[in-house]
C-alpha cells in the first residue's frame, strides 16, 4: 500500500478530526467541522499535526498530533514533544500506518530542538517499540471523610468565582513542580479554565493561604456520585483539569479539615492523584479505609541524547563511556562519552556511531530515557536484561543515573 506522510495544515483539519472521531468512536459534525477548516487558518506553531495519506491524498489512513511544551529536566528548561490523538482508520489498521506516522514525527521533534517526548499509552509494550519506556509514577487517593484529620485551621479557605484571577493557582503549581523533570512551565495554570463557565459545570475551585496570607494549596473538584458514595471528585481527565495541590503537610491537613467542616454533610469520600514519591500515610486517620493505588501515567522518551547528556545534573566528577542502541533516530545510537564534574557544564561528545566499541555500559534508547530522567537509578539496572554493564561499579553509573522527581503533568 503505497503511502505519503506529511505535516498536515490547517485547511485539512476536518480530515483530522474525522479519523479521530472513526477512531475513538466519538460523535462529530463533519460538515461544521468542514466550515471551521475554512475559516480558523491560524495556524498554533506548538501544535503539530502528522498525517499517513494513500498516494494521490484522496485518502487520510491515520494521523496523531503532537504539542511542544516547556518543561524542567535537572534545572534547566527543555522542549518536549506530547503524542496524542494516535489514530488509524479501521480499515486500513494493522498495515503500518502508525509506525510510519511515528518514525515521521519522532524524527520532525529531533528536527524542531525537542530534548523529550512523552505520551500515554493503549499498550506499554507496542510503544516500546519506539523507544518509549514507563515512567510518570502516580499515587491515586481516595480518602474517606472520616479519615480526614480534625484539625483548627491557622490559614484560610476562599472560593475562587468567575472572573477572580488564578495567578495564586499558578504561584502554587509551581513551587510544587520546580524540582520535577518533565513538569510543564506555564505562563497561565490554565487558560482553559479561564475561558470556560466553571458554574456551568458545576466545578468549583478553593485556594487556601497559610496564616501569613501565602498561597500554599488548592482544589478543584466536581461532584460525583457512586455506588460507594457521594465522591469529591478532583483529578484531570482530557475533559476537564480539576487538582488537589499543596505544599507541605500543613497545607494538606488544613485543607482536608476545612472540606470535612464545610463539605462533610454532602460528601462521603475525596478522590485525587498527586506524584508517587509523596506519601501522605502518616497524616491520615486509623480507619485504614483509605486506598492508594500507584500506576504509571506516561511512557517517555529521549529524543536528542546529546542534549539530555549536556543538561544531566550529574553527582560529583567522573566520565563515562555509554553505548546507546536507536534504530529510528541514528543521531542518538552510538557511543557517547560524558565528563562531568561539580560547578562545571558536562562535556559530551559521540566518538563512534559502532556501539561493539568498548563501552563501560550499553543500553537501547528505551531504559536510557528511564534511567536519565530519574524513573530508574543505577540500582535497577540488575532488573534490566536489555542493560548490558562491561565497568564501572554500580556507585559510579549512579552518578549519571539516580532516582529524581519527575511527573508528566499535561494531559494531551
Amino acid at each position: 500500500m503505497k503511502q505519503k506522510t506529511r505535516l498536515m495544515t490547517p485547511e485539512e483539519n476536518h480530515r483530522f478530526q474525522l479519523v479521530q472521531a472513526v477512531a475513538f468512536e466519538v460523535s462529530i459534525d463533519y460538515e461544521e467541522e468542514k466550515k471551521k477548516s475554512q475559516t480558523d487558518l491560524e495556524t498554533d506553531e506548538n501544535c503539530r499535526k502528522i498525517g499517513v495519506f494513500s498516494e494521490d491524498e484522496s485518502v487520510l489512513y491515520g494521523c496523531l498530533l503532537y504539542n511542544k511544551y516547556r518543561c524542567r529536566f535537572d534545572g534547566k528548561e527543555m522542549l518536549l514533544g506530547g503524542i496524542g490523538g494516535v489514530a488509524t482508520l479501521p480499515e486500513y489498521r494493522r498495515n503500518g500506518i502508525i509506525r510510519t506516522c511515528m518514525n515521521f514525527t519522532l524524527r520532525d521533534m529531533y528536527e524542531q530542538g525537542c530534548a523529550f517526548s512523552f505520551l500515554y499509552p493503549f499498550s506499554v509494550q507496542y510503544y516500546r517499540k519506539f523507544g518509549f519506556e514507563e515512567g510518570n509514577g502516580l499515587c491515586d487517593w481516595t480518602i474517606p471523610f472520616t479519615e480526614f484529620p480534625k484539625k483548627s485551621i491557622e490559614g484560610s479557605v476562599a472560593q475562587i468565582f468567575p472572573g477572580d484571577s488564578l495567578e495564586p493557582l499558578l504561584r502554587v503549581y509551581e513551587k510544587f513542580y520546580k524540582e520535577y523533570n518533565l513538569s510543564s512551565i506555564r505562563e497561565k495554570y490554565s487558560p482553559q479554565m479561564e475561558k470556560e463557565d466553571l458554574l456551568k459545570q458545576r466545578r468549583y475551585v478553593f485556594l487556601y493561604r497559610d496564616r501569613a496570607g501565602v498561597p500554599k494549596g488548592f482544589f478543584i473538584y466536581r461532584k460525583k456520585s457512586t455506588p460507594d458514595g457521594v465522591v469529591m471528585e478532583c483529578t484531570t481527565t482530557f475533559e476537564a483539569r480539576n487538582d488537589f495541590l499543596f505544599l507541605d503537610a500543613d497545607a494538606f491537613s488544613e485543607m482536608l479539615s476545612f472540606i470535612r467542616s464545610a463539605f462533610g454533610s454532602y460528601y462521603d469520600k475525596i478522590h485525587f492523584a498527586i506524584p508517587a514519591d509523596i506519601s501522605l500515610s502518616l497524616l491520615l486517620g486509623e480507619d485504614i479505609k483509605s486506598s492508594c493505588e500507584k500506576y504509571y501515567g506516561g511512557m517517555s522518551r529521549v529524543i536528542d541524547v546529546k542534549k539530555a547528556l549536556k543538561m544531566c545534573r550529574c553527582l560529583g566528577s567522573g566520565q563515562l563511556c555509554i553505548g546507546i542502541k536507536d534504530d529510528i533516530l541514528p543521531e542518538n545510537q552510538g557511543v557517547w562519552k560524558i565528563r562531568f564534574s561539580e560547578g562545571q557544564e558536562n562535556q559530551v561528545e559521540k566518538v563512534s556511531a559502532d556501539i561493539e566499541e568498548a563501552v563501560d555500559l550499553l543500553l537501547p534508547i528505551n531504559e536510557f530515557s528511564a534511567l536519565i530522567c530519574g524513573d530508574k537509578g543505577a540500582e535497577d539496572i540488575r532488573w534490566m536484561p536489555n542493560v548490558k554493564v562491561y565497568s564501572k561499579e554500580e556507585e559510579e553509573i549512579g552518578k549519571i543515573f539516580y532516582h529524581k522527581k519527575c511527573f508528566m503533568t499535561e494531559l494531551f
